[in-house]
């Protein structure tokens, strides 16, 4: 069984670990907002295929049942539509995860980033003994996503060089950093 809950609540969002049934949505969701998604993305540099989303969403849930890394697709708790992902991945230190996530064009500045992340951490602290620092990695150019670390008490660690790996990438880069309780 996995570390992690299939299912965080979130207010307005819920977070459903990923599942191939999703694929479809969450191609919607990809091609509605790939402009944006590559500007930050390195996967997005090319809209998917509902085959290799498929596959990437099956990888997931194998993932997921290794406590590799945790993959959840965001869901509208209203509408049931899928308005982003966020996922939790293990670093090379044991007691560190990152978070990284990418919201739907048009459900962006509504603060679904916000909730989500603010749901994943409520999880590893309660669920992941091992964890004692959770961070997130961005490109200095990224805004809106330097703003969901600091609204949830991430503090600005230090500054590196990154690889430019999509459009809107710097080669400068942001590590944010939140120490656990415990």
């Amino acid at each position: 069984m996995a570390e992690l809950p299939d299912v965080l609540a979130a207010e307005s969002v819920q977070l459903r670990r990923w599942s191939p049934s999703f694929a479809e949505a969450m191609l919607i969701a990809v091609e509605e907002s790939f402009a944006e998604l590559a500007q930050w993305m390195p996967w997005a540099q090319e809209v998917p295929t509902i085959g290799g989303l498929q596959a990437v969403l099956s990888q997931g849930e194998l993932d997921f049942d290794a406590d590799r890394n945790w993959e959840y697709a965001i869901f509208d708790a209203e509408s049931d539509e899928v308005v982003g992902a966020i996922g939790l991945h293990r670093t090379e230190d044991l007691d560190t995860f990152e978070i990284g996530y990418w919201v739907r064009t048009s459900q962006t500045r509504r603060g679904v980033a916000t909730l989500a992340a603010r749901a994943v951490v409520s999880a590893v602290s309660t669920c992941l003994d091992a964890a004692s620092k959770i961070i997130i990695r961005m490109d200095q150019a990224n805004v809106a996503s330097a703003s969901v670390a600091r609204k949830l008490g991430f503090g600005l660690a230090r500054e590196e060089d990154r690889e430019i790996a999509a459009v809107g990438h710097t080669g400068r880069g942001y590590v944010w950093i939140l120490d656990l309780p415990g």
